[in-house]
């Protein structure tokens, strides 16, 4: 399943960790550009604002 997180504070990003372990896509963005990257690095699908994630969601698959 792919998942859209806006908000990556202690605990966004801990929810993002555990959806990826559990096999799930997960599209982030925060206001901070280190907690997209630091989650990027975890195999997040970074985006840079919230326009990108959408954009980045709806470009795998999801319409509306």
């Amino acid at each position: 399943m792919q998942l859209g997180m806006v908000g990556l504070g202690r605990m966004g990003a801990n929810m993002v960790r555990r959806l990826l372990k559990g096999g799930h896509e997960c599209v982030v963005f925060d206001m901070s550009p280190a907690a997209v990257t630091e989650l990027a690095k975890e195999n997040a699908v970074g985006a840079a604002s919230l326009v990108d994630l959408v954009k980045s969601w709806r470009s795998r698959g999801r319409s509306g």
